[in-house]
């Protein structure tokens, strides 16, 4: 990790974590976030985004964890969005 990368800002609304995808290859974290700069449909108030790798729609935004109050989670999500370069996690639309 750069030493800017650790001022680089992470747009919570646009970075997205796929439960079901995390399920399926046991834990890893770098399989299951993905970046989306589309506009997301909204579904009783929560963005309904398509997983581009397994199609499920059981994805939550980065901003969602971070108001449920899982602090450690989010900074651990945001660590990994700042590691590897955005383009590895973007879905065209």
């Amino acid at each position: 990790m750069g030493i800017l990368s650790v001022f680089r800002r992470i747009d919570r609304k646009r970075w997205f974590l796929c439960s079901n995808c995390l399920t399926l290859t046991s834990h890893d974290t770098m399989k299951s976030l993905f970046y989306y700069t589309g506009t997301p449909e909204f579904f009783m108030g929560r963005p309904l985004i398509k997983c581009p790798r397994c199609g499920s729609t059981n994805t939550r935004s980065f901003q969602d964890i971070k108001n449920e109050g899982a602090e450690s989670a989010i900074w651990a999500l945001e660590r990994i969005a700042r590691k590897y370069p955005r383009r590895q996690f973007e879905v065209k639309k």
